[in-house]
């Protein structure tokens, strides 16, 4: 594999558009959802009915807003009183200054848009959401606009590098070994890849004829609009997923590479779909309750196997044969060497 340098790295961080949070998490004033990616931290933030997003640093003296990842709070430095609010920097004594060195002081915004709920950031994107999300933009805008709001947020530190976690993500060939009493017991079909210019998706249908009854059971639960029967995962080149059981949850995945190598910011959010009228929410409780412990238990038994793979493999350069069950891997290893050798493949296309 071609080895992926420090500013490679940070160019597919800055010019590509990263899924951050639904809509439902930002969703009241002062909401706000923070994430970590190459050492550095990026906010989405609710003021006062407008989303922004940008750095997670005081302009001031460099501290941090929030160390929290996520919460409801006004956005205020501790350190000396800064403070943004209805669209404006708010600065504690402003008359101690020079106004020379004051008057363009701000935090510093990114770029969002939305692709139906689901919000994206980009640093310095390339092209527009739309053409990035080829393929999948209208499946994750249909997706994102039946959730009603987040139900778990999961984060931790994933031990190896960025690359392994991604692609143990891509494929089931590991499923019946790692996950036999998780996602095993539900039977996977081989089930087809669809693979676009920046994203891929897998389908498969549950063959466990039980769990398969138990589910469509519960299709009258839920006010859904676009659903795939069975298990779906969208891929987000370079570092995130969407999956899905049924349409019933989602599981929003970040695989951001940490500040040094071998270090991978995981975060995974349940975020589930809106119940029919007439259906209480906590009527779904215990089901939503399972499917996060579910859901955690698949991302620690991923993590136990992740960390076990060589930390320097992506520097060996050695041959890494792929099965059919890991179409989507080679797709994702094929994206990562037009970034290496071809940063503009997709400008130019």
């Amino acid at each position: 594999m071609d080895q992926l340098d420090v500013p490679k790295l940070q160019q597919l961080r800055d010019e590509y558009w990263h899924p951050l949070c639904h809509r439902s998490e930002v969703g009241e004033p002062g909401h706000f959802v923070r994430l970590t990616w190459l050492g550095d931290d990026v906010v989405a933030y609710n003021d006062a009915g407008s989303v922004l997003v940008f750095d997670n640093v005081c302009p001031h003296r460099g501290a941090r807003f929030f160390m929290e990842a996520s919460g409801n709070t006004p956005l205020v430095c501790r350190y000396h009183g800064w403070c943004y609010r209805n669209g404006a920097l708010r600065i504690s004594r402003k008359d101690e200054f020079d106004s020379r060195d004051i008057e363009q002081a701000d935090i510093s915004k990114l770029h969002f848009a939305w692709c139906g709920d689901l919000l994206f950031a980009s640093i310095r994107p390339r092209w527009d959401l739309a053409r990035q999300l080829t393929g999948v933009f209208e499946i994750i805008a249909d997706t994102s606009m039946a959730i009603s709001s987040r139900f778990d947020f999961n984060s931790y530190i994933y031990e190896c590098d960025w690359r392994t976690a991604v692609e143990n993500a891509l494929e089931p060939y590991h499923i019946n070994l790692i996950h036999s009493d998780t996602l095993a017991s539900l039977r996977l079909e081989a089930g087809r890849n669809d693979l676009f210019a920046s994203s891929s998706v897998w389908y498969s249908k549950i063959q466990d004829a039980r769990t398969d009854r138990l589910l469509k059971g519960m299709n009258r639960l839920f006010a859904l609009g676009r659903q795939f029967e069975g298990y779906m995962s969208i891929y987000l080149f370079p570092f995130s997923m969407l999956s899905s059981t049924y349409g019933f949850s989602h599981s929003l995945q970040n695989f951001f590479p940490g500040h040094q190598p071998g270090i991978t910011n995981f975060y995974s959010r349940l975020l589930i779909s809106r119940c029919r009228e007439g259906v209480a929410a906590d009527a779904l409780q215990g089901f939503f309750e399972s499917t996060a412990a579910f859901n955690r238990r698949v991302f620690d038994e991923d993590h136990q196997m992740c960390k076990r793979v060589h930390p320097r493999i992506w520097e060996m350069n050695r041959p890494m044969p792929l099965s059919r069950s890991e179409e989507k891997v080679a797709h994702f290893r094929g994206l990562l060497r037009d970034e290496v050798t071809n940063p503009m493949r997709a400008t130019d296309a």
